[in-house]
Order: C-alpha cells, then sequence, then structure tokens
C-alpha cells in the first residue's frame, strides 16, 4: 500500500488526544527522549524516529504547591506539636518505628517505607517487585545511550550521531559474527568432520537447544542490521541510529528478556520440554518469509516509508500500489507478525509463542484500521478501489475502512 503512513510496528505514539489509545506489545516508543534540532545546545522533546517534537513549556506545565488543608496542625514555638480538633492526619516525626501518617510515602526507623493506597490504608511496599521492571529500564537507558553526556559525547548522545551509529553497528556485527561463527563449529561437529568436547559432555537435547538458539541470534541481528541499512539506502533523508531499531521501546526490550528467559531456564531444567525439530524448521520459515516481507515492503516504498504514521499528507507522499503492495495492503506488518511469532517457534518456546501471537495480533487489530482511516483522508478517490483489490495479511483482523469502501 503505499504512502505508508507507518509501515512499522515499532513506534506507536504520536497519536493526538483524540485519537483512540493504541495497544502496543513490543512496538510503543517511549515520550520524552531528546533529538537534536541543528545546534548543539538546543535540544527538543519527541518520538523516536518521529520529526515532530513535544515542546514543554513552563508554564503550560506549571507545577502547584502541595496542598494543605485548614485543619492541618500547626507547629507551637517549643519544637513540639498539637493536634487540631478534626481527624486530620498527623505530622510527628518517625518514634519508636512508626510512620509519619501523611499523604506521602512513609519511611520507619529501620529504612524501610509503606505506602498509602486509594482506600487510605497502609501496607508495606514489595521492593523486589520493582528491581525486575528497574533492572529493565537500566537496560533500555543503556539502549538509549542515556549515560552518555550530551554536551561532551553528543555524538553518542544524540541519534544522529555518527559514534553511537558506530558503536550500534559494531556491536550487532560481533553478535551477528560470534554466533554465525559458533553455529557452523556446531555444524561442523554434528556432520562429524570435528569434535567439540563441550558438546559430547551435553546432552543430545541441549545441543539442539544450542543450535536453536545460535540460528535465532543470527537471524536477530540481521533484522535490526537489515532494518538500518534498507532504510540508509532507499529513504537516507530520515535515517539515525535509531533506524537500528535496538531501543525501539521498554515493551519490545522486555519481549525479548522474558523470551531469553524462558528459553534458558528450559535449556537448564527441562531440556525435553520442545517443540521439536518440526516447529522449529516452520518457525525457521516464517523468520525468513517475514524478513523477506518486511523488507520488501521498505524497498518498495522507498522514500515513502516512514516508522511513525505521518498524520499529515506531503507533497512527496503517494499511494504505492505496485510490487507486494499490490497483493498485501500492509506487508511490513504482516512481515513483522508472521517474523515475531515465527522466533519464538524457532526457539521452542510455548508460552512466549502464545503470548507473541495474541499480543502482536491484538496491536494490529488496532492499528490497521486507524491507519487506514488515515489512508482513507490522504487519498479518498484511490484508496477505495485499492482496498476492494488487497488483502491484510494477518489473520481474523478486519479493517472497517475498508469493509465501508467494499458496502458502497
Amino acid at each position: 500500500m503505499g504512502f505508508r503512513s507507518n509501515e512499522s510496528p515499532y513506534v506507536a505514539d504520536n497519536y493526538t488526544e483524540s485519537e483512540p489509545p493504541c495497544i502496543q506489545p513490543m512496538s510503543c516508543r517511549r515520550l520524552g527522549s531528546s533529538s537534536r534540532l541543528g545546534s548543539r545546545g538546543s535540544f527538543s522533546r519527541g518520538n523516536k524516529g518521529s520529526g515532530e517534537s513535544h515542546s514543554h513549556n513552563g508554564s503550560n506545565g506549571r507545577r502547584d504547591s502541595p496542598h494543605r488543608s485548614a485543619s492541618a496542625p500547626s507547629m507551637t514555638n517549643g519544637g513540639g506539636m498539637r493536634r487540631s480538633r478534626s481527624n486530620s492526619p498527623s505530622m510527628d516525626p518517625v518514634r519508636e518505628g512508626r510512620p509519619v501518617r501523611s499523604d506521602q510515602n512513609r519511611t520507619y526507623d529501620d529504612g524501610s517505607s509503606v505506602a498509602r493506597t486509594r482506600m487510605g490504608t497502609e501496607r508495606q511496599s514489595t521492593p523486589s517487585s520493582s528491581r525486575a521492571l528497574s533492572a529493565i529500564r537500566g537496560i533500555q537507558d543503556v539502549l538509549d545511550f542515556k549515560f552518555a553526556d550530551k554536551e561532551r559525547h553528543w555524538q553518542f548522545a544524540e541519534k544522529n550521531g555518527l559514534g553511537r551509529v558506530a558503536m550500534l553497528a559494531c556491536g550487532l556485527g560481533l553478535i551477528l559474527g560470534i554466533h554465525s561463527v559458533l553455529l557452523l563449529l556446531l555444524c561442523v561437529h554434528d556432520l562429524g568432520l570435528s569434535s567439540i568436547g563441550f558438546l559430547d559432555d551435553i546432552t543430545p537435547e541441549r545441543v539442539g537447544l544450542l543450535r536453536q538458539w545460535l540460528v535465532y541470534v543470527v537471524l536477530l541481528s540481521f533484522f535490526h542490521i537489515a532494518e538500518f541499512f534498507v532504510t540508509a539506502i532507499w529513504n537516507p533523508s530520515v535515517t539515525t541510529a535509531d533506524s537500528f531499531v535496538v531501543n525501539q521501546s521498554l515493551a519490545y526490550t522486555t519481549a525479548a528478556l522474558v523470551s531469553w528467559a524462558e528459553f534458558w531456564v528450559r535449556f537448564a531444567l527441562f531440556p525435553s520440554v520442545n517443540g521439536g525439530d518440526a516447529l522449529s524448521v516452520a518457525g525457521f520459515g516464517l523468520v525468513l518469509m517475514g524478513q523477506l516481507c518486511r523488507t520488501l515492503a521498505m524497498v518498495t516504498c522507498g522514500e515513502s516509508f516512514n516508522h511513525v504514521i505521518q498524520l499529515a499528507k506531503k507533497d512527496n507522499h503517494k499511494l504505492v500500489n505496485h510490487g507486494i503492495y499490490r497483493y498485501l495492503r500492509h506487508p511490513s506488518y504482516v512481515g513483522f507478525y508472521w517474523w515475531s511469532v515465527g522466533t519464538q517457534l524457532l526457539l521452542g518456546n510455548p508460552l512466549c509463542t502464545m503470548c507473541y501471537a495474541g499480543a502482536s495480533w491484538h496491536f494490529f487489530n488496532r492499528r490497521i484500521p486507524y491507519e487506514e482511516l488515515t489512508l482513507l483522508r490522504h487519498f479518498p478517490d484511490e484508496y477505495p478501489q485499492y482496498a476492494r483489490t488487497s488483502w491484510i495479511g494477518i489473520p481474523f483482523i478486519r479493517s472497517t475502512a475498508a469493509e465501508e469502501t467494499k458496502s458502497d
């Protein structure tokens, strides 16, 4: 489908307030990432991969002072405290391990904290449940290069910096190269041309799992490298370090980490719990098909391809209905959907296979109808005919816009 208002499942946060919210399993980019706008000292906040910026005006975002009720207790000259007759919270300092009752979180003498629930009751905080999320956020911050100083190391801090591009390219290249060599050695061992002592000491089930992991990492690395190079060749004006899409969102990072955790737990504890060679081969085929479909979509669209939905039609936007778009209206979405499901079949992850398929389908079931409504506004004369002669390509997703055009 031509003018790709957005043919990527990664960036889905540039909706206006009047637009419906978008569920983003592996796709949403966080708002508020810095982007360089010309000079080193000028920055704005906007979406990753988007040309739009969201400025923050202090007058519009005025921070109100904390509210103090009329019945709040007052401090005496002697440093003591007197209560009012109302049942307002006490402002007493922490004594004997008891928390200060106020609208803020309280801290005990031993350093532990409590938080107030909506009903006004207090519960002990659970730092262990937040440590995992904090660790994932830390990984996401590293992928966003937030550790780089914007003034001294702006080549790494900014998405347009050559330092960041070089570091990501080197990292992905090393990962691809190392795992490709290990996969080659494993194939040589399987063919009996050479013997590797480490592989002789583990069970055949775990050897098979290692083979699946190496193939998965090679395909994953190639996917991210291809995203950048296809964009650089066919749409160079929008190419940045974000074109690698390794830092696309916290949701994507979390999904990847969860799938890796499931795989290595099975490797260590349940090596026999695997889908078998047939499912792995099917997953490998889906990954290749999805990669080819997405790459063809990006190449066919050229400069009309964008990683974010374009709410306004530009002069160079045109409806692309040739090539792979002759048959599929959203080949990039179709490619990514089957690619993501295929990676989990390849790894043999039963839980993540179902979760990836369900979450991706739910995302595209909301995304595609909205995008087609946008395309109908941009191409009111061309798009209805195009929708009648092409397919969405993801099972059980129906476009309201397309159905309306077919009924006319």
